[in-house]
């Protein structure tokens, strides 16, 4: 997928989130992306109490599912302006089943997600917290879930290059650790 491709579909995914967000999604060729480390890709779009940090990676081997309609991202958010960081949300193009949960599993640990349509996220900032520090010690993540249509599914997303990622969507946002 082409960086230009890539920065329009994860900002039109923020766009979802809140209508700060989405004012901003709507100018995608306004996101810069600050690199690429391994598998991971770090953006930041926006100013000021808009501004939003960001860094995703595609799932690199997804079994089950509906066919076609696999795509898995792991995304990190940081949103200085609304004190928000290191928001956790995996999205599936495949959308997830009502009122289910998604698990994340890193290295031993494992996480429950809640679902919203083709979103996933951690329950509260405690848990984001987790997540990362895992992320940050582990070698990839997998995704266990139940999609609207299809099989269950399982997504491996690799953590090769996260912490630069993440160190280069920190300077981007301010976020001191």
């Amino acid at each position: 997928m082409t960086f230009r491709l890539a920065a329009a579909a994860l900002a039109a995914l923020f766009a979802l989130q809140s209508p700060a967000v989405a004012a901003n999604a709507a100018a995608a060729d306004t996101t810069k992306r600050l690199g690429k480390f391994g598998v991971w890709e770090s953006f930041t779009y926006g100013d000021g109490a808009a501004k939003t940090c960001y860094l995703a990676a595609a799932a690199d081997k997804v079994v089950g599912g509906e066919k076609g309609k696999t795509t898995t991202y792991l995304i990190v958010t940081h949103r200085p302006g609304s004190k928000g960081q290191d928001e956790i949300s995996l999205n599936g193009a495949y959308g997830f089943k009502k009122d289910s949960d998604a698990e994340l599993q890193i290295g031993a640990m494992k996480y429950t997600l809640f679902t919203r349509g083709d979103r996933a996220w951690a329950r509260d900032a405690t848990t984001d917290k987790a997540i990362i520090a895992s992320m940050r010690k582990g070698k990839d993540a997998t995704l266990r879930a139940s999609p609207a249509k299809g099989a269950d599914l399982t997504a491996t997303i690799g953590l090769g290059g996260f912490g630069d990622a993440l160190t280069a969507a920190d300077k981007a946002c301010g976020i001191k650790r």
